[in-house]
Order: structure tokens, then sequence, then C-alpha cells
């Protein structure tokens, strides 16, 4: 599956972290691919495994960023 231009998901910057509602992920890096296309490396917060992932794979991650829990100190 191909996704266009407008539906890829937007790349967040490193060490913002996302969720797709189950697994808490931390952006480790953005790189360009060979033909041109943007990858991103996630780390899963809880194995600590950092996999590449494709636009395509990012967007049927469905990953939303994660906001502040709100917890003051």
């Amino acid at each position: 599956m191909t996704v266009s231009e407008d539906a890829r998901p937007r790349f967040r910057p490193p060490g913002m972290y996302l969720t797709d509602g189950r697994t808490l992920f931390r952006v480790v890096s953005r790189f360009t691919g060979g033909a041109g296309e943007m990858f991103a490396s996630l780390e899963d917060c809880i194995t600590l495994d950092v996999t590449a992932y494709s636009p395509e794979e990012l967007y049927a991650m469905a990953l939303q960023p994660v906001s502040g829990s709100g917890a003051r100190p």
C-alpha cells in the first residue's frame, strides 16, 4: 500500500514520545533512505528495542503524540 503525501504522518523530532494506545515509543532519529524517502527510528519504551519504520508503517500504526501527565512536582 502506498500512502499519499497528504496522508503521511508528520515526522516528530527526536526525543518526542508517541503511542498507538498500547505501546509507548520514543522517537530516536529521522533519516532519509536511498530513494529520498524519510524513515524514523522508534524505541519501544518497554523492551528498549529500536526499529526503523517507513512512512507507510508509521501511518498504519496510527501514532499520536503523548502529552504531559499533568502531574506537578
